[in-house]
């Protein structure tokens, strides 16, 4: 499913694999986000993280997340 697709979503569609990926992106962007902070790895890579976790992981509200820099 398309984040086009996910914009039209009527609340009793929602499903357990849904919420799953919510909270997996939620988690993968945790651990980016503790990354970048350590100094680990540079804004750089936070941001192509940031939109591999959108694409794997396709939270509901992709499309009202902020942009990537």
């Amino acid at each position: 499913m398309t984040a086009e697709q996910k914009v039209d979503i009527d609340i009793n569609t929602i499903k357990d694999e849904d919420i799953q990926n919510d909270f997996d992106y939620y988690m993968a962007q945790r651990v980016a986000e503790q990354l970048k902070n350590a100094g680990l790895i540079s804004i750089d890579e936070f941001n192509k993280l940031t939109a591999l976790n959108r694409r794997t992981f396709l939270p509901m509200n992709v499309e009202i997340l902020p942009k990537i820099r």
